[in-house]
């Protein structure tokens, strides 16, 4: 944080921000979902000041569940104003993630910014003692609230208290040139080649920078400039676009981050089920390998099995790299032009031509028995980014229906922009298109709308009548 800045109060209350007024175990004005693998309550015998704090205890090292609890708070901003929300964490025989997270709404109640303790890069330590951690957001008389707490995935126990909102005075101190110039950088290619560049009013943010620049002195002090400016992409329609640091820009060129893992079974006998999570790296080897596994999984469902029909599971599809999924699963898509980018006018085709889509070809491909076989792809809410651009690759062909309940709605193409310090912006630069000629702007809807039942996976039994029939 820049030591120029000075703190005040904002005109907004946290309520129960130490956790100690509470009913039935738990604190009033927050809201908590109760899950089976996790406990949320309040606790009196641990606390950093007061005489309670909010403990979550986790029994699970499955990423994929994960214990919440967030309050919202109204807000009443009449100009520029940085704002830093803050809580105090302290974690006990803990294996897992911890995060600080705060959703920022408009009149609306669209969500116009976001920032978790991961993603502004204050990633916060694993059993250890009481400490203070932040998150800092830039805010305009276009924010009306705020969805402001915190989460926990993993084993262990986590304890939160003493929330606290504040208002950072802008320093007066002229920023370096250094500074100047990454934010200059970063600009420009937001500038260039955003989808919704023409939406924004560059003269009123250009004057917003140069409040926000004062006295920033490193790069790394340019953060606020930098989500300012993501903050007005979101204003502007565009909720796709993010910058991810230095270490995970890194580690994407060499392996997968996504720990999910692709998955197959044979359903009644004669459905073949190919689940396809996320992917995120650009490392042609590890796409590769990923690909063939997903290949060799239908190929062994085929072969082996009097299949009647499929079902590809896209659900907890989260997105990351399109080409290593599309590829993998290309001897139920089939070859073709599978759909397309498109931009001011202009297309470009995402074409699957000899096994071989992008980077990532199948050396030794499998020809399915029957090409014909219905096959019903499962979308939902988690499905997001390059997991509705792989939706969007079976959609016009005679043989698919979508089922389940509409898609997370990132449906343009972001295109990964290395910074000069070792982060990377990744930019919606074009929407997304299928064979058809539809253009998607938002979520897709699923065909055969499903209502979920806790008890049964009622995706699968409707795609199942569907095949079968």
């Amino acid at each position: 944080m820049i030591a120029a800045f000075l703190f005040c109060s904002v005109e907004a209350q946290i309520q129960n921000a130490g956790f100690e007024n509470m009913t039935d175990g738990l604190p009033n004005h927050w809201n908590i979902k109760k899950t089976d693998l996790y406990e949320g309550k309040v606790d009196y015998t641990q606390y950093f000041g007061g005489k309670a704090s909010m403990q979550l205890t986790g029994k699970t090292n499955d990423t994929k569940n994960f214990q919440s609890f967030s309050q919202k708070v109204p807000l009443d901003i009449q100009q520029l104003e940085k704002i830093e929300i803050s809580a105090y964490v302290k974690s006990e025989n803990t294996n897992g993630i911890i995060n600080l997270w705060t959703q920022v709404k408009d009149e609306n109640g669209r969500m116009i910014d976001f920032g978790n303790s991961e993603s502004q890069q204050k990633s916060i330590a694993v059993n250890k003692g009481w400490t203070k951690y932040s998150l800092i957001f830039t805010v305009d008389k276009n924010v009306k609230s705020l969805l402001l707490g915190g989460v926990f995935t993993g084993n262990g126990t986590v304890w939160f208290d003493h929330f606290e909102l504040n208002k950072i005075a802008f320093s007066k101190e002229e920023p370096s040139k250094i500074s100047i110039k990454y934010i200059q950088e970063f600009k420009d290619i937001v500038k260039k080649n955003s989808i919704v560049s023409d939406k924004l009013d560059w003269q009123n943010i250009e004057t917003n920078l140069g409040y926000l620049s004062k006295g920033m002195k490193t790069v790394n002090d340019t953060d606020t400039a930098l989500n300012y400016i993501i903050k007005n992409l979101r204003e502007a329609g565009d909720n796709h676009s993010f910058i991810d640091g230095k270490e995970r820009t890194e580690k994407q060129k060499i392996a997968n981050t996504n720990d999910a893992k692709p998955d197959s079974r044979l359903i009644d006998q004669n459905i073949g089920y190919v689940s396809v999570p996320g992917f995120a790296s650009l490392n042609t080897e590890v796409g590769d390998t990923f690909a063939l596994q997903i290949h060799n999984m239908i190929k062994k469902l085929d072969s082996g099995n009097a299949i009647k029909g499929w079902i590809v599971d896209l659900r907890t599809n989260t997105g990351g790299n399109m080409h290593p999924m599309i590829s993998g699963l290309g001897s139920l898509i089939g070859e073709g032009t599978l759909g397309y980018f498109v931009y001011n006018g202009k297309k470009s085709p995402w074409i699957y031509k000899n096994r071989k889509f992008g980077p990532h070809k199948i050396k030794e491909p499998y020809e399915l028995k029957s090409g014909q076989s219905k096959i019903a792809v499962l979308i939902g809410p988690s499905t997001a980014s390059s997991g509705e651009a792989t939706t969007i690759a079976f959609i016009g062909k005679n043989n698919v229906k979508l089922f389940g309940q509409p898609s997370a709605g990132y449906t343009s193409a972001n295109r990964p922009y290395t910074l000069s310090d070792g982060k990377s912006l990744a930019l919606a630069t074009s929407y997304e298109m299928d064979r058809n000629g539809k253009v998607y702007y938002g979520k897709i809807d699923p065909e055969i709308p499903v209502e979920p039942k806790e008890e049964q996976d009622m995706d699968i039994e409707a795609a199942k009548v569907w095949i079968l029939n």
